[in-house]
C-alpha cells in the first residue's frame, strides 16, 4: 500500500509539472544521456524529446479526461506512467550502474528495445493529440475534434505498432532470406563464369541471444557452395567480447577462395566509453585477432587476387567509409591505396561497409570498379513498400543495381541493431553469381 501511494504521489506531482520544470528535466536527461551514450547524438536528442512528449500527453489527458472512456483511460494511465518510470530507471542505470554494452543480453536487447518501442508510440500518440488540439481551435472543432474519438484512434494505432513490433521480434527477425542475383556482363572473365560470391553483413552479434539463428545462417551460407564469402562490416555492437561465444560457429563457414571481411563503423570500438584510447585500440586489435583465428582475412585498404587458368579477378576492401555529409566519424577508407597495382582493365570486386562509398567515390573517381558489395543500411529494418527510414538517409539502401558498367549490391543485413525486430525487411544474405555474357543482368 505504501509503494502504491508513493507511485501515485510521484504521478500526481509529475502531472502538475510546470513548463519551466519540464525544460530543466529535459536538459538533465540530455546531459545524462550524452555522458552515458558516447557519440550517438541523434539517439540522445530523440530520448530527450520523450520528456516533452510525456508532459504534453499528460496535459492533454488531464484536460480531456471527463470525455474519455474511463476504463480505457485508467488502463492507459497505468501503462503510460509505468513506461515513464522504466525510462528514467534506464537513464539512471546508464549513468550510475552500467553502460548498455554490459547489460545482461536479454535486458540489453529486449528491455532496451521495449523502451524504444514505447518511445516511438509516445511520439506518434503525442503528435496525433497535438493535431486534435490544433483542430479544436478551428471552425471544424465540433465535427472533427472530439477528444474521445482521437484518443481511441491513438490507442488503436499504438496497439497496432506494439503488435507489429512483437511480430517482428518473434518471427521476422529470424526469417532469414537468400537474395540471389546474377551479374551478366562482358567484363566477367570467361574462366569465372558461374563464380559464386556469398555476402553477409551487419551481424551486430551482441544482439544475438541464441546460437540457433547464427547456426542457421552459417548452414545457409555453406549450402550455396560458394567460391568466395565476404562479410561487409559491423560484426559487433560495442566490443569484441560479443563475438567470442560465436567463434566456433563462424569458423565453420567454408568457401573455395576463403572468407574476407571489411570493418564497419561499429567495429572500431566507437560506441563504448573506454578508460583510455589504448584500451579502445586493444579491443580493435582483439577483433582482428579473432578474425584471424577463424581463418578470415581482413582487407584494410588492400586487395588480393584470385586466378582461374589465365584469368584473374581482384578483390579489394577498404576500411570504414564516412560520408561527406557525416562529420561524426573519421573517414578511414583509402580507395587509391586499396586499388594500387590493379589495372582498370582487370575485373574488380570492391567490398565496403557503406554504400555511400560507391555513390560519392567509386562512381565519381573509379568508374572501372566493376562490382561493389556493401551493407550498413539494414534496409531500415522495416519498410512499407518502397518506403523506409533508410531511404531518407542514403541514396542506395537495398538491392542489386546497375549503373552503366558498374554494379552495386546493398545487403540489408543478417542481424539487427537498436530495435530488436524487423518488419517487412527480413534478415538476408546475398548470393551473387558472375556470368560472362553480354546481356544485361537479371534478378530472380
Amino acid at each position: 500500500m505504501k509503494i502504491k501511494s508513493i507511485i501515485e504521489r510521484i504521478v500526481s506531482e509529475y502531472r502538475r509539472t510546470p513548463i519551466y520544470n519540464t525544460f530543466f528535466l529535459a536538459l538533465f536527461v540530455f546531459f545524462v544521456l550524452r555522458e552515458a551514450l558516447p557519440k550517438p547524438k541523434m539517439m540522445t536528442i530523440i530520448l530527450t524529446s520523450v520528456v516533452v512528449f510525456d508532459v504534453w500527453i499528460s496535459y492533454w489527458i488531464r484536460m480531456n479526461k471527463l470525455q474519455l472512456p474511463q476504463r480505457m483511460y485508467r488502463l492507459f494511465l497505468w501503462m503510460f506512467y509505468a513506461s515513464i518510470i522504466a525510462f528514467f530507471l534506464m537513464i539512471f542505470w546508464f549513468f550510475l550502474i552500467s553502460a548498455l554494452a554490459y547489460w545482461p543480453p536479454i535486458l540489453r536487447v529486449y528491455g532496451y528495445g521495449l523502451i524504444l518501442v514505447f518511445v516511438s508510440i509516445k511520439i506518434v500518440l503525442g503528435t496525433l493529440l497535438f493535431l486534435q488540439f490544433l483542430i479544436s481551435k478551428t471552425r471544424f472543432a465540433n465535427k472533427f475534434a472530439l477528444p474521445k474519438r482521437w484518443f481511441q484512434i491513438g490507442l488503436c494505432i499504438a496497439g497496432f505498432m506494439f503488435t507489429m513490433a512483437l511480430y517482428g521480434s518473434i518471427y521476422e527477425v529470424f526469417n532469414l532470406q537468400i537474395h540471389r542475383v546474377e551479374m551478366r556482363d562482358k567484363s566477367v572473365p570467361k574462366a569465372f563464369d558461374g563464380y559464386k560470391i556469398v555476402q553477409f553483413s551487419d551481424m551486430h552479434i551482441g544482439n544475438q541471444v541464441s546460437k540457433r539463428y547464427v547456426k542457421k545462417m552459417v548452414d545457409s551460407i555453406n549450402a550455396q557452395n560458394p567460391d568466395l564469402v565476404v562479410f561487409t562490416g559491423d560484426m559487433v555492437n560495442f566490443h569484441t567480447d560479443e563475438i567470442v561465444p560465436f567463434v566456433e560457429l563462424f569458423s565453420q563457414i567454408r568457401a573455395k577462395d576463403g572468407v574476407f571481411v571489411v570493418r564497419g563503423n561499429h567495429d572500431y570500438s566507437n560506441y563504448l566509453k573506454w578508460k583510455s584510447p589504448q584500451d579502445s585500440a586493444n579491443d580493435v586489435q582483439r577483433l582482428l585477432d579473432v578474425y584471424h583465428s577463424m581463418g578470415w582475412r581482413v582487407l584494410s585498404n588492400e586487395h588480393v587476387w584470385f586466378r582461374r587458368g589465365n584469368d584473374s579477378i581482384a578483390l579489394a576492401g577498404v576500411e570504414n567509409y564516412s560520408s561527406k555529409k557525416v562529420k561524426r566519424w573519421v573517414n578511414l577508407a583509402d580507395t587509391e591505396k586499396a586499388l594500387k597495382g590493379i589495372s582498370p582493365s582487370n575485373f574488380i570486386v570492391m567490398i565496403s561497409h557503406n554504400p555511400e562509398h560507391f555513390t560519392e567515390v567509386l562512381q565519381v573517381d573509379y568508374p572501372y570498379v566493376n562490382l561493389t558489395l556493401t551493407g550498413h543500411s539494414h534496409g531500415g529494418q522495416m519498410a512499407l513498400g518502397g518506403l523506409s527510414v533508410a531511404r531518407l538517409a542514403m541514396k542506395h539502401w537495398r538491392g542489386f543495381h546497375q549503373f552503366g558498367e558498374q554494379y552495386l549490391n546493398v545487403c540489408t543485413g543478417s542481424g539487427f541493431n537498436a530495435l530488436p525486430f524487423r518488419i517487412n525487411m527480413p534478415p538476408s544474405i546475398s548470393v551473387i553469381t558472375l556470368k560472362s555474357k553480354t546481356d544485361s543482368h537479371t534478378q530472380r
